[in-house]
C-alpha cells in the first residue's frame, strides 16, 4: 500500500466519523433536509385553542403542549414548536 493511499483513507475515516458525531450532537440522524411540520393553534378548533389559551395565560406550557397534542395527535417536537410559537405570535415571549 503506498504512502500516499494510506493518508487519503486516513482523511476519509476522520470526515466519516466527524459527521456521524456532529449528527449525533445535533440529535439527529444522518439524514438529509428533516424538518418540522405542525398545524398552527389558530387553526384548531375553537374549544382546543381556549383551552391552551387558559393554559398559556397561567403560565403552563407543559399543559398546553398536551393539550395540542391530544387535539392533533402530533408528536412532542411539533407540539411544542407550535404551542410556542403560538405563544410567542400573541405577546407571550420566550420563557
Amino acid at each position: 500500500m503506498s504512502p500516499l493511499f494510506k493518508v487519503v483513507l486516513l482523511v476519509a475515516v476522520v470526515v466519516a466519523v466527524w459527521f456521524v458525531v456532529r449528527a449525533v450532537r445535533a440529535g439527529s440522524g444522518p439524514s438529509l433536509g428533516s424538518h418540522v411540520s405542525f398545524m398552527p393553534v389558530e387553526e384548531l378548533p375553537e374549544r382546543a385553542r381556549q383551552a391552551i389559551d387558559v393554559q398559556l395565560a397561567q403560565d403552563q406550557l407543559i399543559g398546553a403542549v398536551k393539550l395540542y397534542r391530544e387535539a392533533t395527535g402530533a408528536g412532542l417536537k411539533e407540539s411544542k414548536t407550535a404551542v410556542e410559537t403560538y405563544r410567542w405570535k400573541h405577546g407571550g415571549g420566550a420563557r
